[in-house]
């Protein structure tokens, strides 16, 4: 049973329940603290190490090739390091590091209180400049996120893209910690309105 009136006691039942995963990062007990990876690193001798629970930002900040990384929940993690704390309370502190408001999130959606927002509903309370976004159709904004969502992001989606149609209800991994979404992120509503105005997503605007 993990407990969910705090984020360090569902962090750490969620541990001790066998959680060791969140994203691409993997979670070891280590010395009576605990060991984070890369989960392609696992076993693999010479990685960088780091100590402080706030390096996994600054880790987490660009991939392998080192280009910055605009969405901490895209597929890019870099390798080749080996982050390592000690106690729940730092071991939180590096995940956010990793997956902002990831354990948050999974908190709310726990205890019912994660209440996702469609895409439609992001989009037409857009102003200014991306404004435009809200004219995109279903259609549209299905195919937008094949080609986005799915292959650019870890997160479980649970928001539908008209605001009459339920919500889905993702099939969450067992024993890892969920990176859900809520609501479409401001990448994806950037998109949104470079499809409306015509400007393919590859291109330079």
């Amino acid at each position: 049973m993990l407990r969910t009136d705090s984020l360090d006691h569902l962090l750490g039942d969620a541990v001790a329940s066998g959680f060791h995963r969140i994203g691409q990062v993997v979670i070891a007990p280590h010395q009576g603290g605990y060991s984070l990876c890369h989960g392609e690193d696992v076993g693999r001798e010479g990685l960088t190490h780091f100590s402080r629970p706030a390096e996994a930002s600054a880790i987490a900040r660009f991939d392998d090739a080192g280009a910055f990384r605009p969405l901490k929940s895209a597929p890019g993690l870099r390798h080749g390091w080996r982050l390592d704390v000690r106690g729940i309370p730092n071991l939180r502190l590096a995940l956010d590091g990793f997956y902002p408001a990831a354990l948050g999130n999974w908190r709310a959606w726990l205890r019912d209180g994660l209440r996702p927002v469609a895409l439609r509903s992001t989009v037409n309370r857009q102003t200014g400049m991306y404004r435009i976004a809200g004219k995109i159709t279903d259609v549209q904004a299905a195919g937008l996120v094949e080609a986005v969502c799915v292959p650019g992001c870890l997160r479980c989606r649970l928001w539908a893209i008209p605001e009459d149609v339920p919500a889905p209800h993702p099939g969450l991994p067992g024993k890892e910690i969920p990176l859900l979404c809520g609501e479409a992120c401001s990448l994806l509503v950037a998109a949104a309105r470079r499809i409306v105005k015509g400007i393919p997503l590859d291109q330079v605007e």
